[in-house]
């Protein structure tokens, strides 16, 4: 069934709109974002108050990335365990916000994230931008594995009114209902998907489980907004077109604190971020300097929510590491693009160089003996001399593991500059949480 796909941009003006206008438009919101903060949320007066700052002192967004004072989880933790759910950040009465949510707690305290009537109207605006971009069109059936729980939700669904789309919330997340998730799939055949990277693979698991293959199980589906978690690269993308039989998957990404959504368009240039609604920095993970905002380079992102009111975010470190691209993109989109490759605290040190998982990745994927990158990284000391990692590869491929495993030495030692020492194992062998290879194997914690 073909859709009539219509005009590339949902909002043409404001997703093409000129840097230097979109430069303007931010130091407006982000000034007037800052005196409601500092005015009214009692975390954020402690915090400039301590940094010698004020709001008056923010005259440029220069100002904003190395003046303004980060924060991160744990400055808000303290708050949170002694009764007050929002760490000191709540900037409006109760009685204005319109949704509530907390976050699963994996990592320590739960987070509540919570918004204002304009906040939500402008988290759907963001929201419908991005699925207008990955292609989802009036009338297409769509599949959503995953439930209300998020605070993402509020915006999907705001995003799917506006766009029309014959839509079916499937189950929970996997591993837990992807029984449930496969089979709507089977009973609907959708057009379009929306599957974080896990979930995508633990449905393939359940195709191979079921003797179906994923062609037949996806045979009307068009388009798959896939990511938000482990980064997809160019094999990834190439994997779903191929193994999905689609025309094409899009790689989606985010943060809870800062509630910001971004996702990349058909050139796969990065994923791009809504510049009026949100503004972001770099600053070095280890020091918190600051780095240039150029081409290519790469730094854990600070995020600056324009628009949030209820609960401001201003300089809220996402400990996640990434590689920004601030020109426009060849789709026509001028708004900064990023590429979120890890989180800040998979970062390792070999041989005095930083090397993340997604670095690692791209180099296995250069074989074709291990171009399902199945791979973990031993992590047997904070600083390491050299890359040890255990590894599978393709056995019908190759017959001579040991010439292989001198040809990835070799790549790795000429793509990241650093030596490594591989032992091949057993797909079975290695570590997996969910439906995903744990990249990292912490054995300092041992």
């Amino acid at each position: 069934m073909e859709f009539e796909m219509g005009r590339e941009y949902w909002n043409p003006k404001v997703e093409t709109m000129k840097q230097a206008e979109i430069k303007e438009l931010q130091l407006k919101k982000a000034k007037s974002i800052i005196t409601h903060a500092y005015t009214n949320s009692p975390f954020y007066k402690e915090l400039w108050k301590k940094a010698g700052v004020t709001p008056e002192d923010i005259k440029t967004l220069d100002d904003l990335a190395k003046r303004a004072p980060i924060f991160r989880k744990d400055d808000i933790r303290d708050r949170m365990e002694k009764g007050d759910p929002f760490g000191g950040l709540l900037s409006v009465p109760m009685s204005h916000l319109v949704a509530c949510f907390a976050s699963t707690g994996t990592t320590g305290v739960p987070t509540f994230y919570a918004y204002t009537r304009d906040q939500a109207e402008n988290l759907t605006i963001a929201e419908t931008r991005i699925a207008w971009m990955v292609k989802l069109r009036p009338g297409m059936r769509y599949v959503v594995p995953g439930g209300p729980w998020h605070w993402h939700s509020v915006a999907l669904f705001g995003a799917w009114r506006r766009i029309s789309p014959r839509f079916y919330v499937a189950g929970m997340v996997a591993p837990i209902t992807i029984g449930h998730t496969f089979d709507a799939i089977v009973k609907f055949k959708p057009h379009h998907i929306f599957a974080a990277l896990d979930v995508a693979f633990a449905l393939n698991e359940e195709a191979r489980k079921r003797g179906i293959e994923t062609t037949e199980l996806f045979s009307d589906l068009l388009y798959a907004r896939t990511g938000h978690g482990e980064p997809m690269t160019k094999t990834l993308f190439e994997f779903f077109k191929d193994k999905w039989g689609i025309r094409d998957a899009f790689d989606g990404g985010g943060i809870g604190e800062g509630m910001m959504v971004c996702c990349d368009c058909y050139a796969h240039a990065g994923q791009h971020m809504w510049e009026d609604l949100w503004h972001i920095d770099l600053v070095d993970p280890d020091t918190d300097e600051n780095i240039s905002v150029k081409t290519g380079e790469r730094g854990e992102y600070v995020v600056t929510n324009l628009h949030a009111t209820g609960i401001p975010y201003v300089r809220c470190a996402s400990e996640d590491y990434c590689e920004v691209y601030p020109e426009p993109c060849e789709c026509g989109r001028t708004h900064i693009r990023m590429k979120i490759t890890s989180r800040t605290g998979w970062i390792l040190d070999i041989g005095g160089r930083r090397i993340t998982p997604y670095d690692i990745r791209l180099v296995m994927e250069m074989h074709p003996e291990t171009k399902e990158a199945a791979f973990t990284i031993d992590k047997y000391a904070k600083k390491m001399d050299k890359l040890k990692i255990r590894a599978a590869y393709d056995k019908k491929i190759t017959k001579d593991p040991e010439e292989l495993k001198a040809r990835v030495q070799k790549s790795i030692k000429e793509k990241l500059g650093i030596d490594s020492e591989i032992t091949w194992v057993d797909y079975s062998q290695l570590p997996v949480m969910m439906h995903k290879i744990m990249r990292i194997t912490d054995l300092t914690k041992a």
